[in-house]
């Protein structure tokens, strides 16, 4: 994946891979209410996000790269 940062929304899947990881029952509890309460929530009755930017990308003028061993600021 590569990336710096990442956002997912949280949904029934992200519940069910805390559930089958073993994480506890409360931690699980809190973090569905977090996601719900702060709107981060995300479901198949969920509206469609609104996005401000629109990026367009020419994947011809895409190079290979490398970066590491420890951050991707660190290209070879």
């Amino acid at each position: 994946y590569g990336a710096t940062c990442g956002f997912f929304p949280v949904d029934g899947e992200t519940i069910r891979y805390l559930t089958m990881s073993g994480r506890e029952e409360n931690r699980i509890a809190l973090v569905e209410a977090y996601a719900k309460a702060q709107g981060m929530w995300r479901d198949a009755g969920s509206a469609d996000p609104v996005f401000t930017d629109l990026l367009e990308l020419d994947l011809g003028d895409v190079v290979p790269s490398m970066a590491g061993p420890k951050r991707p600021e660190g290209r070879v």
